[in-house]
């Protein structure tokens, strides 16, 4: 005969598992309503722009996160994303991270940091919001992307947990908004793809894009003709399935310590956010060139960057270069060997009589050279990196080569530890995002400021009330 004690027990047991279950879907849903009503009031720009009874046009301004340009070429020969021109690439900042490159691209102000955590040698601390902030951060808010985003589907580091379950909430939420939006221009940042892309993986993105086109679809049918849409990304993401470097352990060895504020020579300060293939290292500006040394030898790097004087060296294990600036001009010195395979580009635009006396090259030759290397613009991207991109830039940046990927140790852990995709280096399959619109074509290969540029050209053209030489659904 069953124990009837025993029965009660696995029938509890089974209850309490359905209910976690439960719970465990349901809370991140509760969890991304509640960001979205926090941040935009139900009433808030519910009634369409009007005009003699008659909508004016709308420019939607769609910013996606982490979509690598091959991936929406290849969907649009499938079918997907009607009534767009052919994508363009759009280059992304080194890093080619979001909080930078959106900045650029969207004519934001400048970031504090690289990502969430950087130091800031004014203060002698490390500065910045703390991985659980992030996780529980339900805030819009983010100047150095664009003064005003209308909607912003990103509910903190909990998209990274559960990027499933919010997908369709912020797609329906983005619809609603985008349909009854009051105005001229509606700006939107869908940072769920990224989410996508880490966790899931290729396969899972492209079918994230697939829904974002009929998205599209249905919002131009519903709305009519008036819509132009300028759709890019900020970076790509590389699917070669990456393992977690540990960089703080070699420069242990080599006598330096690891501390969250700089005292002493050989201090330095290695922030760590998501599992990216850069770094940014923090330390003396004397310490740079053996830092860069040290991790020249480790497995994964494929190089670090540091100032020097005023130039940048280059540092990997193919050898060092030094990178100089003059007014719009670059130069590059091969010291010891060609640690970013520029050789070869040299000699093609010597040939062609874009180099002065000196050695320098006007930066657009550079780009129009470049930019079907394995490094796309990287004497630009790289100065601007170590300079200009941030308010607090690194003294030493290093990126890695594909299967490698640099963040916190939690993501040596088996299950955590097998994301799928990654981004950050200055190589071209970290780097390449897209850009594309329907009312007129983009180049074969953008820079991120150029954005800014076609931004104002949908601005001129819903301000004329209509398409600038719109391609017709297919």
């Amino acid at each position: 005969m069953p124990d009837k004690a025993l029965i009660k027990k696995v029938l509890f047991a089974g209850v309490v598992l359905c209910l976690f279950a439960v719970l465990l879907g349901t809370i991140p849903e509760i969890w991304f309503s509640h960001h979205l009503k926090k941040n935009w009031k139900v009433n808030e720009n519910t009634l369409p722009d009007t005009q003699n009874g008659r909508r004016n046009r709308l420019c939607l301004v769609f910013a996606l996160d982490g979509v690598p340009y091959t991936m929406v070429r290849d969907l649009q020969k499938e079918g997907y994303f009607k009534g767009f021109y052919p994508p363009g690439r759009l280059a992304s900042t080194f890093p080619s991270l979001t909080r930078p490159a959106f900045s650029k691209m969207l004519i934001g102000g400048k970031p504090f940091g690289y990502e969430r955590l950087y130091y800031n040698f004014e203060t002698n601390q490390l500065e910045g919001s703390t991985l659980i902030q992030k996780a529980l951060s339900t805030q819009k808010e983010h100047a150095d992307y664009h003064p005003t985003i209308h909607f912003f589907g990103f509910p903190g580091y909990i998209a990274y947990v559960f990027p499933d379950t919010f997908t369709q909430t912020a797609l329906e939420a983005f619809k609603t908004r985008l349909k009854h939006f009051k105005g001229e221009e509606f700006i939107a940042y869908m940072g769920i793809s990224d989410a996508i892309a880490h966790v899931e993986g290729e396969a899972a993105l492209m079918e994230f894009l697939k829904k974002v086109s009929d998205l599209l679809d249905t919002v131009r049918n519903d709305i009519g003709g008036l819509l132009d849409v300028v759709l890019f990304s900020d970076h790509a993401n590389n699917f070669t399935k990456n393992r977690r470097l540990d960089l703080s352990t070699p420069l242990i060895e080599a006598g330096f310590r690891d501390v969250d504020q700089l005292e002493e020579k050989k201090d330095f300060v290695l922030p760590e956010n998501g599992l990216v293939s850069f770094a940014a290292i923090y330390s003396a500006n004397e310490d740079a060139s053996t830092i860069a040394e040290v991790l020249s030898t480790v497995e994964g790097v494929d190089f670090s960057v540091f100032r020097s004087g005023f130039s940048l060296l280059v540092q990997g294990a193919t050898g060092t270069a030094r990178i100089s600036k003059r007014q719009n001009r670059f130069q590059y010195s091969r010291i010891d060997g060609d640690p970013l395979d520029l050789k070869d580009t040299i000699l093609r635009l010597k040939h062609l009589g874009k180099i002065d006396a000196q050695g320098f090259i006007h930066e657009k030759a550079w780009w129009m050279a470049t930019k079907e290397h394995i490094y796309p613009d990287p004497l630009r991207r790289l100065w601007e990196g170590m300079n200009d991109l941030v308010q607090h830039p690194a003294t030493v940046l290093v990126s890695l080569k594909d299967g490698y990927a640099f963040g916190p140790p939690i993501f040596d852990q088996p299950i955590i530890g097998s994301r799928a995709g990654t981004h950050g280096s200055l190589l071209a399959s970290h780097s390449y995002g897209f850009l594309m619109t329907d009312f007129m074509r983009v180049n074969d290969a953008s820079r991120p400021e150029e954005v800014a540029g076609l931004l104002g050209r949908a601005v001129e053209a819903k301000k004329k009330g209509k398409k600038l030489s719109g391609v017709q659904a297919n």
